[in-house]
């Protein structure tokens, strides 16, 4: 009887480790990432100069176009290994707490979603049909597929 009992307990114990590893599959499965089409190329574009004029004189986009040795570039490796796995979310965050870094504006949610989807427009990522919004924030960055 007890061998029954035990039986029965590491069954049950291997079937609800299955659903939590089908559940987790599943999840990671639906989690939108940079590379689904989460921003508008008209959403981006629109964001061009408000990011030349608050965000490109620290932030180059590769570490080549760096003006100085203390800025950080919104793309290349050093982005891309600092924020990849990440959700936007975080960026999107630092973006509207931090940016710019010496108190010259105030950036709001809006805006800075608009200039998030610059930063991945001008990292390779293809757009979709819809800007990017605070629910497709919560898309994960990957690297861009190259198509």
């Amino acid at each position: 009887m007890r061998t029954m009992v035990w039986g029965g307990v590491i069954a049950l114990g291997v079937a609800v480790c299955s659903v939590s590893s089908a559940s987790a599959l599943r999840a990671t499965a639906e989690q939108k990432t940079t590379n689904d089409g989460i921003y508008s190329k008209e959403q981006a574009d629109a964001a061009k100069p408000k990011f030349e004029k608050l965000c490109a004189e620290c932030h180059a986009f590769t570490v080549a176009a760096k003006k100085q040795e203390k800025d950080l570039p919104l793309g290349d490796e050093p982005f891309l290994k600092k924020w990849e796995g990440r959700s936007l979310d975080e960026l999107l965050t630092l973006i509207v707490t931090t940016m710019p870094n010496d108190g010259s504006a105030v950036i709001n949610d809006e805006e800075g979603l608009n200039l998030l989807a610059y930063v991945l427009q001008q990292n390779g990522f293809a757009p979709g049909k819809a800007p990017l919004d605070k629910a497709a924030a919560a898309a994960v960055l990957a690297r861009p597929v190259k198509k």
